[in-house]
């Protein structure tokens, strides 16, 4: 009887486990929602420091491109004097030519070119040039060219070794011929032997050649290029529509160059081309996608000073621009927009008044 009790209470007996397992159940689903944070965590920061190594790497590698250009220039001015040395006139010439390309031009082009240009019109000179010319003292030789460019005197080369009047036929038919860049060598180095010869007729083919060569620059979009030799024709005259040529470019430069740095003003200047002008094709269209591209950083710069009014006006401005080339995401923009307006107007709620929104501080600093 009391073994039958016994087993009739075990089989009547719970399971005691069947109360925790739930419990080890959830604890095992929190482990595991843990363990798979840590791993969404651990690849973000994986991937952070990819992204960071790339950027930094990219800037490296920016820097170390544009020291090397830099260094590849010096190389080309510093080997000019030992071309001329040799009598390699030609290569010396291919150089210069190279070099003339380069933004900003190179120091030694300007010391060099005339030397170098009379060299080599010495050595390809008609019997009619060289009928004329004496013979050239043994310290004038090209051994005599120092080394650096900016030690080169005007007068190294006498100009009684020369025909000038040849010269001077040369650098008229260059400029006939459309051959500017050569004209302008060749004057620039008559001017440089002989200041005084034929001094105002020499003056006004400097000046028809620089402004013809720059007005090329223009419509060629190398604007930069241009403005130099702007600022080379004024000391000989009157550039005419050339100053209008420079104005549009300087701006347009400018805009670009303070489009992350100063956005306010680059939309200033884009904005002085673009709407002021009504330029709105400039350099193919660009001057429009630049402007669009000032107008974001501006607003983004706003956004972030807290006047978020402003901001509105500048998100709105730059999206109802439509360049044939745009360098924005119009999504992206239209989504900066909203929040602008949601911020601008949370702000008018809150008391500010419609005149001290729309006083900013500048850009940069945070507004009272």
């Amino acid at each position: 009887m009391r073994g039958g009790v016994n087993v009739k209470a075990k089989r009547d007996a719970q399971p005691v486990y069947t109360v925790d397992a739930p419990r080890r159940g959830l604890s095992c689903f929190f482990w595991s929602l843990l363990a798979l944070l840590c791993l969404l965590l651990f690849g973000a920061v994986i991937v952070g420091s990819v992204l960071a190594g790339w950027s930094s790497g990219l800037a490296t590698a920016r820097a170390h491109a544009e020291e090397t250009a830099a260094a590849e220039v010096q190389r080309q001015c510093e080997l000019i004097p030992a071309d001329l040395e040799a009598g390699q006139l030609a290569l010396a010439r291919r150089r210069l030519e190279a070099l003339r390309l380069e933004t900003p031009l190179p120091a030694c082009l300007l010391a060099y070119a005339p030397t170098a240009t009379l060299l080599f019109q010495r050595s390809q000179a008609r019997p009619t040039a060289t009928a004329t010319m004496t013979p050239m003292p043994a310290t004038a030789t090209p051994s005599a060219i120092p080394p650096s460019a900016t030690q080169i005197p005007a007068t190294e080369v006498p100009a009684a070794a020369y025909d000038l009047e040849a010269l001077l036929t040369e650098a008229q038919t260059d400029l006939e011929r459309g051959d500017y860049p050569s004209a302008i060598d060749t004057l620039s180095a008559i001017a440089s032997l002989d200041a005084d010869y034929q001094r105002e007729l020499v003056r006004r083919l400097l000046l028809a050649a620089l402004s013809a060569q720059a007005e090329a620059l223009y419509r060629a979009g190398q604007l930069s290029e241009a403005n130099i030799l702007t600022d080379r024709a004024r000391a000989y005259g009157d550039v005419g529509s050339l100053s209008y040529e420079y104005f549009i470019a300087d701006a347009y430069l400018n805009g670009q160059h303070y489009k992350t740095t100063n956005p306010a003003e680059a939309v200033r200047l884009l904005r002085r081309i673009v709407i002021e002008h009504g330029l709105t094709h400039y350099m193919q269209g660009t001057a429009v996608s630049e402007l669009q591209d000032a107008l974001r950083y501006y607003a983004d710069a706003l956004a972030l000073q807290g006047d978020a009014c402003q901001a509105l006006d500048q998100y709105t401005a730059a999206l109802e621009l439509n360049p044939a080339v745009s360098y924005i995401n119009r999504a992206d923009l239209t989504s900066r927009r909203q929040d602008a307006e949601l911020n601008c107007a949370a702000a008018r709620q809150a008391g500010g008044s419609p005149q001290n929104l729309a006083t900013a501080a500048p850009v940069g600093q945070q507004s009272p």
